[in-house]
């Protein structure tokens, strides 16, 4: 299968003209306990990822807009530089404002592609920046593509920061242009969300790599490679008729039980029901925790709870809408505690508060949602 036929999340949507439905929810700053979900940040480009920070802050990571794009030199006419429209947003309250700003997007046939996770501990940040393998042959020559493919990290303190601000803790397209875990032909990475382990130490998924690793003062290293699944029938009137999707690892969160669970999209053709959500050991055993989900692009915990957010909750192909789902261990059934959402993406807990990112396919119309979980 081409690698190029792999997806993340997002705007690919585009590609195929599929329309979006829009969740109508009351305007609030807090969710009442059994209330109806209510939006606490809007204005929104392309939100990823979100996190919970001091102060009962929420950080989201957005990957910024595609209205000015130019060919990326020496690649494929599907890929394009977008700028540096990227940026994080911290919601305080019933204030928001642009903490980072100036981080690079491009787009994959008509996918936004750039700023994807963030995590703020203290007054330090980490935000994680997407980016096709494509880009790497021209970052070295072209400082705005730098950030594309790193982990980087700053203080807050000095904020409002831009990606040029931010230092380099990891190069994950470099970790897989040297080492391609999965062994397919070609380097394929664009990381999409990662974890804190501390202040110096993250794991992070590769949905274009298909793997899970760590780095930071520890080191890098491969932690596990997810597989690709069963053939699925091919929608589409070209060979082959039925094509095994790739893994496309997506979210990565620390259970109680200390070990990795890790969501996965899935590549095309994005079988209905066919993304697992993986436990993994310390020492890369691995394991389905869950199975018969679809498109999963996050996951969080509560307690010994996991939730996690299905992009699609049926087909990629019929547009995209998605839920929150609490997750039933074992099992292949979990139960929606929000369904007809808008393009979900990120999901992030504190106390008995979800909070979710929906449009993650609009520029400037994505929003951020408070759910009571009692």
């Amino acid at each position: 299968m081409s690698r190029k036929l792999r997806s993340i999340p997002a705007a690919v949507i585009a590609v195929f003209g599929l329309s979006l439905f829009a969740v109508v929810v009351p305007p609030a700053n807090a969710a009442p306990p059994g209330s109806d979900p209510v939006t606490v940040a809007t204005g929104l480009n392309n939100p990823r990822q979100l996190s919970v920070g001091p102060g009962q802050r929420l950080y989201v990571a957005e990957a910024g807009t595609a209205q000015s794009c130019t060919a990326i030199p020496g690649v494929g006419s599907e890929f394009a530089f977008c700028g540096l429209t990227g940026s994080v947003t911290e919601v305080n309250g019933a204030d928001q404002r642009r903490v980072v700003t100036g981080v690079p997007a491009m787009i994959f046939n008509g996918e936004v592609v750039g700023t994807s996770d963030v995590d703020v501990r203290g007054n330090e940040i980490a935000v994680l920046v997407g980016g096709m393998t494509a880009a790497a042959t021209a970052r070295e020559t072209m400082p705005q593509y730098a950030a594309f493919g790193t982990l980087r990290t700053g203080s807050l303190k000095s904020a409002p920061l831009t990606a040029a601000d931010l230092a380099v803790a990891a190069d994950v397209n470099a970790y897989e242009v040297a080492n391609n875990p999965d062994g397919n032909p070609l380097p394929d990475s664009n990381a999409v969300g990662f974890t804190a382990l501390n202040a110096k130490n993250w794991a992070v998924t590769d949905a274009g790599g298909n793997y899970l690793a760590t780095f930071g003062t520890r080191g890098e290293s491969t932690v596990a490679v997810f597989p690709n699944g069963p053939p699925a029938p091919n929608p589409f009137p070209f060979p082959p008729p039925f094509i095994a999707p790739q893994a496309v690892p997506t979210d990565v969160a620390v259970g109680p039980d200390g070990a990795f669970y890790v969501s996965q999209l899935t590549g095309f053709p994005f079988p209905t029901g066919a993304s697992t959500i993986w436990r993994v050991t310390s020492d890369g055993q691995v394991s389905a925790y869950a199975t018969g989900l679809t498109m999963v692009t996050s996951l969080a915990w509560k307690g010994n709870t996991l939730y996690a957010v299905q992009l699609d909750d049926g087909n990629f192909f019929d547009g995209h809408v998605g839920s929150l789902r609490k997750v039933t261990a074992g099992g292949s059934v979990h139960q929606a505690v929000l369904a007809n959402l808008s393009a979900p993406y990120g999901v992030a807990i504190r106390g008995n508060s979800a909070f979710l990112t929906i449009d993650s396919v609009s520029a400037g119309g994505g929003s951020v949602l408070q759910v009571d979980l009692r």
